[in-house]
């Protein structure tokens, strides 16, 4: 089967949010790689890492996500936004992609999460 700990991509430039998504995550499970909270960081880790998932906030220091989307994709790593963005600012060909609206509460962000460990799952089992 493989590792059974997620690397989960974190990308988010507000500092205490990133703090507080990744004490949820590492509590169930999961290996963060990062957060990073500028683009040039987001994008080098998504290309080199070995990752499972991501968790993307669509606007961060640097600019826009979407190429980091398009490097996600091209590897087939699931992924989910945590934005305060409206559904028609999602980077495009993003409209099926869960959405995890801020500010959110913890559990509707544990949910989507295990959510996405089902899709890795499926993905890498």
């Amino acid at each position: 089967m493989g590792r059974a700990m997620r690397r989960i991509l974190v990308v988010e430039d507000e500092f205490l949010l990133a703090l507080r998504i990744q004490t949820l995550l590492e509590e169930g499970d999961v290996e963060i790689v990062g957060p990073v909270g500028t683009l040039d960081e987001a994008r080098k880790l998504a290309g080199d890492e070995t990752l499972d998932g991501a968790l993307l906030d669509v606007e961060i220091d640097g600019g826009r996500i979407d190429d980091v989307v398009e490097i996600l994709r091209r590897r087939d790593v699931p992924f989910l936004f945590v934005t305060a963005n409206d559904a028609d600012l999602l980077p495009l060909k993003c409209s099926r992609v869960a959405v995890v609206s801020k500010p959110f509460r913890d559990d509707d962000l544990l949910r989507e999460v295990s959510r996405l460990k089902s899709e890795m799952v499926l993905t890498y089992s």
